[in-house]
């Protein structure tokens, strides 16, 4: 089951598309969000092994362990997720890290274009 949020407040956060994806047992598996950034693209947050996969602007795609759901909420809710990233997460030894692939130019394309549609809604 998907369920998807919309940020309403989209004048104040970067958060442009939100997805809880549930597990079998009805609980949230994981997290996925799109943001209006720079540096950051899309999200996935893997509730149950504490991994945040993160796909920057180029569509390089890294991995960090050990991230607590209370961190990842602060992260999705922080006015610059790219800033939050480079003061809490990136180069933290508590973060370990790994590169886990490139996504394709058109996946990345389709992501800004997620960014772009939501633009035009806001400004009707």
């Amino acid at each position: 089951m998907l369920i998807a949020y919309i940020c309403l407040l989209k004048w104040f956060c970067m958060l442009v598309e939100r997805k809880e994806v549930l597990d079998e047992a009805g609980g949230v598996g994981y997290i996925e969000c799109v943001y209006e950034s720079d540096n950051v693209l899309k999200t996935t947050y893997f509730i149950g092994i504490h991994r945040l996969y993160i796909a920057f602007s180029r569509g390089h795609t890294y991995s960090y362990g050990n991230v607590s759901k209370e961190l990842y909420d602060e992260f999705e809710a922080a006015d610059s997720q790219g800033k939050f990233f480079h003061q809490k997460i990136n180069k933290n030894k508590l973060y370990p890290f790994r590169k886990e692939f490139t996504l394709y130019p058109r996946e990345v394309q389709e992501l800004k274009q997620i960014v772009e549609d939501n633009k035009i809604e806001e400004d009707e």
